[in-house]
C-alpha cells in the first residue's frame, strides 16, 4: 500500500516583485515517489505565484535531489509564502 507524506518550507523577506524568481532544491528524493509541489502566498491580497522547471537529478553515487522554481506572476510584491510537497511511496 501506498504512503503519503507532506513538507512545508518557507520564504519570508522583501524584493519578490512581479517577475523575480526564487531557486529551490531539496534532498533526499527517492526512486518512485510521486511528487505534488504547490506555492501559496501568505497574505489575503491579490498574490499570483508559479511553480515552474520542477526536475530532478541523480549523481553517480545514486543520489537525489530535486530542483523548481517559484515565480511571482501577480501585479504585487509577494512578502511571503509558503511551498509544500506531498510524497506518494509505493
Amino acid at each position: 500500500m501506498a504512503n503519503v507524506s507532506y513538507w512545508s518550507g518557507s520564504w519570508v523577506g522583501s524584493g519578490f516583485n512581479p517577475g523575480v524568481e526564487h531557486y529551490w532544491v531539496m534532498w533526499p528524493v527517492n526512486f518512485n515517489e510521486v511528487l505534488g509541489v504547490t506555492a501559496h502566498a501568505v497574505q489575503r491580497l491579490e498574490r499570483e505565484l508559479m511553480v515552474k522547471d520542477v526536475r530532478t537529478e541523480v549523481d553517480p553515487a545514486g543520489g537525489r535531489r530535486l530542483f523548481l522554481t517559484v515565480r511571482n506572476t501577480g501585479p504585487n510584491n509577494i512578502p511571503g509564502y509558503a511551498i509544500n510537497y506531498s510524497f506518494i511511496t509505493p
